[in-house]
């Protein structure tokens, strides 16, 4: 019987919608072998209750964490896998992402109280996102004050002030490879896809070619190839990548619960086998 793995999976802690125990059982039941939590800026699944859950149901974890990084101006997602979920430069990296995130939400809550638009810093300082939801704590305040109908809604704010995430102060691409190496981990390039422009119909790909290099000259150590936003022509090709240049190899589907796009909304939905991201996992779990 052929095995599944699905190494990117976000839980309430960040933006998904499902607890960590759900994700759990969701992996369980869709016979999915290998799961890694990848949640943004923070390893706060990772408890030792979340491990004894996980042996229980038969679920090999991977531990994992997915970074907000900046790169030559430009903002991308990287993961992290097979860290040591209690290395302080880690701990470190994360909390200041987090912080940076939120001085950025902000930013834009005081320009739309100047607009008059319903918000106030006073009341936002004391809100706190009700208990097992996920999410930006922005986007949960726009929702929960009847701005907005959902937390997707909300991002159309970020647009309509020309907020942009790379001007967040995130940490460096090459402080993350770092902070990674030294927490025992593999640093992999988040779906490339879906931050590089790249035209799965044919035409001139030459620039997300050329970008990936740059990324990839800065010591990532492999591609997450297979990804939901992900053509089967780009996942080809990265695929003979990654295998051309001895690269790690990384699958999963990106899940966020009710949160995203129905893509995102199956945990093993990817169907990544084994076999395909076992050069990854056979480093990890050796």
């Amino acid at each position: 019987m052929e095995q599944f793995a699905d190494l990117h999976v976000h839980t309430n802690l960040s933006d998904g919608s499902d607890s960590v125990h759900e994700v759990l059982a969701l992996t369980a039941r869709n016979n999915v072998e290998f799961l890694s939590v990848t949640d943004h800026n923070t390893v706060a699944a990772y408890t030792e209750d979340t491990f004894r859950e996980a042996d229980r149901l038969g679920v090999k974890l991977i531990p994992g964490v997915e970074l907000d990084v900046i790169h030559e101006g430009k903002q991308y997602h990287m993961l992290g896998f097979g860290v040591d979920v209690k290395d302080r430069c880690l701990l470190d990296i994360c909390a200041h992402n987090a912080d940076m995130q939120e001085v950025y939400n902000l930013e834009l809550l005081r320009r739309m109280e100047l607009d008059s638009l319903g918000v106030a810093e006073a009341d936002y300082n004391g809100y706190e996102i009700p208990g097992g939801r996920g999410g930006w704590r922005l986007l949960n305040y726009l929702m929960d004050i009847g701005l907005t109908g959902s937390l997707l809604e909300g991002l159309k704010y970020y647009g309509q002030y020309e907020f942009k995430t790379n001007t967040i102060k995130f940490i460096s691409l090459k402080e993350a490879i770092e902070t990674v190496r030294g927490a025992g981990g593999v640093p992999i390039l988040a779906h490339p896809g879906e931050q590089i422009p790249y035209n799965q119909y044919g035409g001139d790909n030459a620039g997300f070619w050329s970008e990936l290099e740059g990324i990839l000259q800065a010591g990532i150590e492999g591609v997450e190839c297979i990804h939901p936003l992900h053509g089967f022509g780009l996942q080809r090709e990265l695929l003979a990548l990654c295998q051309e240049r001895g690269l790690y190899i990384s699958g999963g589907t990106d899940y966020h619960g009710s949160f995203f796009s129905k893509q995102k909304q199956v945990i093993g939905g990817q169907f990544v086998s084994l076999d395909s991201v076992s050069k990854l996992i056979n480093h990890i779990i050796d």
